[in-house]
């Protein structure tokens, strides 16, 4: 699947992968990983070891060099931090079709990708918190638009102040629109957990790494 992000967000991502890649090179270098000496059979049970521990490290956010890691531990505390990581009713065929643009969703604004792979289970974990806790803004959006044929409203969310002057129904639709949670806002906002949760993990450990610096 893939995120639309803020500009910029592509080259913070790329730095702090970059910054956890060498951490991981760092953290290979320890003696217990390493071979030399050790017969083949031997060499074998230590590269295991290894890359079991790499898997448990990120499977418990304690590694974050890969975009689907970075990505899936951001999103989880995304919705961890909504109350959201819990399980929901079933996602209704509707939902599905509409891929998450829903009515009261943004356009434009977001020019960058992030291809990525997440959990199915995460994934449509995702999907059922922002249909679930959507919906009735949803239908109340379509009845709007009933009511509505002709108005056409704002590409993005106004400002505070642009808001205070919009005629009656566009400020209903936006305070119907402030209430619908698509899939993308979820994405957009772990991918910016998952970055700052990654740049913390190289300066808690590392603090002096650089960038640029060979980790041999």
């Amino acid at each position: 699947m893939t995120a639309w992000v803020v500009a910029g967000t592509r080259a913070r991502m790329t730095d702090a992968l970059g910054m956890e890649k060498r951490r991981r090179i760092i953290l290979s270098s320890h003696s217990s990983w390493q071979t030399r000496g050790l017969s083949r059979e031997g060499a074998a049970a230590v590269r295991d070891r290894w890359r079991l521990e790499v898997e448990r490290l990120r499977g418990t956010a304690q590694l974050l060099d890969t975009i689907d890691t970075l990505t899936a531990s951001g999103i989880g505390q995304e919705l961890e931090e909504r109350g959201w990581s819990k399980e929901w009713p079933a996602v209704p065929s509707e939902a599905r079709a509409l891929g998450g643009r829903w009515p009261g969703s943004r356009t434009g604004g977001f020019p960058e990708s992030v291809p990525m792979r997440l959990p199915s289970e995460l994934a449509e974990q995702v999907l059922a918190a922002c249909w679930h806790t959507s919906v009735e803004s949803i239908r109340k959006i379509r009845r709007w638009r009933d009511l509505y044929p002709d108005m056409v409203p704002p590409a993005s969310a106004p400002a505070a102040a642009e808001l205070a002057g919009l005629p009656d129904p566009l400020a209903e639709y936006e305070r119907l629109a402030a209430k619908v949670t698509t899939v993308g806002v979820i994405y957009r906002a772990g991918i910016e957990r998952g970055i700052t949760a990654a740049e913390l993990l190289t300066a808690t450990h590392f603090p002096n790494l650089d960038a640029n610096e060979d980790p041999s």
